[in-house]
């Protein structure tokens, strides 16, 4: 491995740069996330017709069209609430993470328990790789990886403890332009289960570059290939706002 801080020079620049990222604040997406985790976890088609809206410099997100049209969600990296049409607490989960402790990937979730997945997890998708610029991150560049008759830069992530996120090493893999194209973790609140997320169909959205379809897959971690089911999860994105 060596030392990384010219790959992650090239990434950011690739998908819009850190100064065009300095002057957005937030997100709103308009997308569809599908697959067997939702099923699986008992919520069959609560997120098919969602709209995103986050920081992009902190993680709090709301999610509004989750099981009810007058309601929306809050999350601030930590808790999670569901407000109803007047302004009102719902239902809330404090710490929700710990309410994951013991589960595997076929653990039911209760409502705040997916609230608090797709939030912390989409907020990471949307603001990645530009997270890299913040304060707390560690990085190696691991050695070239060849898939679909390319050469992937490959960059070892280790995230601070401050950040929501799925794993604390993750692996990210980067076109020889920058683009992000596939990333691997190893999510806490699956039971560390492995799995790989591919990045495509990459569109230009006020000055920043993002994918527009999402795929995840389980990972074998004795080689680094994928199974290709089940989809575990898909991500298809309709719009993107950044302002």
């Amino acid at each position: 491995m060596k030392d990384a801080k010219e790959l992650v020079n090239l990434v950011l620049n690739a998908h819009g740069g850190v100064t065009r990222w300095n002057q957005l604040h937030t997100v709103t997406a308009h997308l569809s996330i599908g697959g067997v985790t939702w099923p699986t976890k008992g919520h069959p088609g609560v997120l098919d017709d969602i709209v995103f809206t986050a920081n992009l410099h902190a993680p709090f997100d709301s999610w509004t069209n989750v099981q009810a049209k007058e309601e929306k969600t809050s999350f601030n990296g930590r808790d999670v609430a569901i407000i109803n049409s007047k302004g009102a607490i719902t239902e809330s989960l404090l710490n929700a993470r710990d309410s994951f402790a013991g589960h595997e990937l076929t653990t039911p979730w209760n409502r705040m328990q997916l609230v608090y997945f797709v939030s912390y997890a989409t907020w990471n998708y949307l603001t990645t790789p530009f997270l890299f610029s913040t304060p707390g991150f560690h990085f190696l560049e691991m050695d070239p990886w060849q898939e679909q008759g390319e050469t992937w830069r490959r960059l070892q992530v280790i995230f601070p403890d401050h950040v929501p996120t799925h794993s604390k090493k993750q692996v990210f893999y980067f076109s020889q332009e920058g683009l992000l194209k596939r990333h691997d973790y190893w999510p806490e609140v699956l039971g560390n289960n492995s799995a790989t997320h591919y990045y495509s169909d990459y569109k230009e959205f006020n000055g920043i570059k993002a994918p527009t379809k999402h795929r995840i897959y389980p990972l074998n971690d004795a080689d680094g290939s994928f199974y290709p089911e089940p989809l575990l999860v898909s991500l298809d994105i309709f719009d993107i706002i950044y302002a």
